[in-house]
């Protein structure tokens, strides 16, 4: 059995749902409880989750066989473009982890993430070696001492592996970042330029509450926020600021130092407000609720969408 997003499984003929945006990537995870403690997963070892939450998504579980000739039509269809595992830290993950990265790559043939809490270098390349495209060693928190707080961890650890993949397997490794657990948009920023220095992939994530877990009553944020950790994250990922570019006061983004001019037209396409992650992602409502704040777009912005969140983030640009 393997656990498939609500959304995934909709498009794969699983379950109906209603939906005003399908999954372009198949979201998958495996996995019991996990035996880290993350302050914000459901999967988390003393979350009082029933275990069928990874943020707000509900993951039901499925017969493998099935899923796998679904993903195989789902491919040749169009319909799915990439396939995601999030994988849990307990007995067996990890040779869990490569077998079915394996049975992706022989016999759908669809480019994989796997995201795994691997512990060293020789982890990495095993899940490579079997099939995995890329490996996200997720960094989530924006500075050591939220790291250490919210994960349990060492963040200089977790970054010092990070770079220590990216030299030996270049294009393949990526990583998450979730605003709104702490951080300054100045810390965030910082440290998203980092990563995309070193060519690492940057998946974008607004902290969502989920009921029981450590940090349910800790709030999403600030949408101001948001958008312009979106605005700044997008132009350092297509090289059009440094980091130098941007000002900031008490931690807080107030400018850019661009041309209006080119702002306005880096930003025309919308694409910095939609979901920031591997190519094919698009996570619907991840972060979000239908009707509610929609933080990471699932599609593209109508032009009235765009000009709402361009002045959501307070900046004069």
């Amino acid at each position: 059995m393997i656990r498939v997003s609500a959304g995934t499984a909709h498009v794969l003929g699983l379950r109906e749902i209603k939906a005003d945006a399908d999954p372009t990537t198949a979201y998958l995870l495996n996995g019991e409880k996990c035996s880290n403690n993350c302050g914000f997963c459901p999967q988390a070892r003393d979350s009082k989750d029933d275990g069928s939450h990874l943020s707000r998504i509900v993951w039901p579980e499925y017969d493998e066989d099935d899923v796998v000739n679904r993903l195989k039509s789902a491919k040749a269809s169009g319909a799915m473009k990439r396939a995601c595992i999030q994988f849990t830290l307990c007995n067996g993950s990890f040779d869990r982890a490569k077998s079915l990265a394996a049975r992706i790559k022989n016999e759908v043939g669809m480019p994989l993430s796997v995201s795994l809490n691997v512990p060293s270098v020789d982890n990495a390349r095993e899940l490579i070696e079997a099939g995995a495209s890329r490996v996200s060693i997720a960094l989530d928190a924006a500075n050591a001492d939220l790291h250490t707080q919210i994960k349990g961890s060492s963040f200089d650890e977790k970054l010092k592996l990070i770079r220590q993949c990216i030299t030996l397997f270049p294009g393949q490794i990526s990583t998450h970042i979730i605003i709104g657990l702490g951080e300054t948009e100045e810390q965030a920023l910082k440290l998203i330029s980092e990563m995309y220095n070193l060519d690492v992939s940057v998946g974008l994530f607004a902290f969502t509450p989920v009921r029981g877990t450590k940090l349910e009553k800790q709030s999403p944020p600030d949408i101001g926020c948001y958008r312009r950790v979106q605005i700044a994250n997008y132009l350092l990922k297509h090289s059009i600021i440094a980091v130098d570019n941007l000002n900031f006061e008490d931690g807080r983004l107030t400018g850019i130092n661009l041309p209006k001019s080119e702002i306005a037209s880096a930003l025309s396409s919308g694409k910095a407000f939609e979901t920031a992650g591997c190519d094919g992602c698009n996570r619907p409502y991840y972060n979000e609720r239908p009707g509610g704040t929609i933080y990471n777009y699932p599609r593209a912005l109508n032009s009235d969408e765009l000009a709402r969140a361009i002045a959501e983030s307070g900046l004069d640009i």
